[in-house]
């Protein structure tokens, strides 16, 4: 009976690998079939322990205001570009929040004043303007010096309801890395920005040289204590190997039942 089991769920693997479904929960399952299995749909999530999480689009110009509810609320943003004068192209990556204040004078570019800002990258940050111009310009195009601009409305709600060490996944569609909210039962292990850094790292470059499922791959957490600034890389998936080195059922068995060898 108890191999029956066994097959059983290595025949329902096999299933879901046909109809294509993604293992998103950083586990590696082994089937002989995949040499002819296409993993570019891998991806991988880090955790939060915040009730809310922002995900920014730059190319449509969006966000997303995620909640542990799974309630998604969406709104028209105008990232950075270095098509203005003195303007930067606003950086992708896995960031926090690092700061907040309801008013504050950009230094950099003409003492603008920007309210309820929300800052997450050095200078760069969540914003709305005094004025309304900009407005033409949300959830359309790239506009801003950097910053992610909102509508006065947004910003409000974004200030009240974000406190430092909300995550925020700024991306091109292309990201590797994906975010999801931790529940009680996950065991995380602990690291620092640098062990973080290091370890997103190494994880890409399994991706990348088709050696993902032979590593294994913690759960992991993020706060304002172990991301900075710099915030952490997402990666490119398009650069996944479709075809990914992979244990046989074998050594999953034996892996499972000793007595099996």
């Amino acid at each position: 009976m108890h191999y029956l089991f066994i097959v059983l769920f290595l025949s329902s693997l096999s299933l879901i690998n046909i109809f294509g479904q993604s293992f998103n929960d950083n586990k590696c399952y082994f089937t002989d079939s995949s040499a002819t299995m296409d993993f570019s749909y891998l991806r991988y999530k880090v955790y939060t322990l915040k009730p809310y999480y922002i995900e920014i689009d730059l190319i449509t110009q969006k966000g997303y205001l995620h909640s542990r509810d799974r309630e998604v609320k969406v709104f028209g943003i105008s990232s950075g570009t270095d098509n203005v004068q003195d303007g930067i192209k606003t950086n992708e990556g896995l960031f926090v929040v690092q700061a907040k204040l309801p008013e504050w004078y950009s230094r950099q570019f003409d003492s603008t004043l920007m309210l309820n800002w929300i800052g997450y990258n050095f200078g760069i940050g969540f914003h709305a303007l005094k004025t309304s111009g900009y407005y033409i310009y949300l959830g359309k195009r790239k506009s801003s010096h950097g910053c992610i601009r909102v509508s006065r409305s947004i910003a409000k709600e974004l200030y009240k309801l974000i406190d430092k060490g909300t995550p925020i996944l700024v991306h091109s569609e292309n990201n590797i890395l994906e975010l999801d909210f931790a529940d009680s039962t996950m065991k995380f292990e602990p690291y620092t920005y640098k062990g973080l850094y290091y370890r997103m790292n190494d994880l890409y470059q399994e991706l990348y040289s088709g050696r993902y499922f032979l590593s294994d791959h913690p759960l992991l957490v993020i706060s304002n204590g172990n991301v900075h600034h710099q915030g952490l890389p997402i990666g490119d998936s398009n650069r996944i190997l479709k075809r990914q080195i992979v244990k046989s059922t074998y050594e999953f068995l034996t892996a499972i039942i000793p007595e099996y060898k």
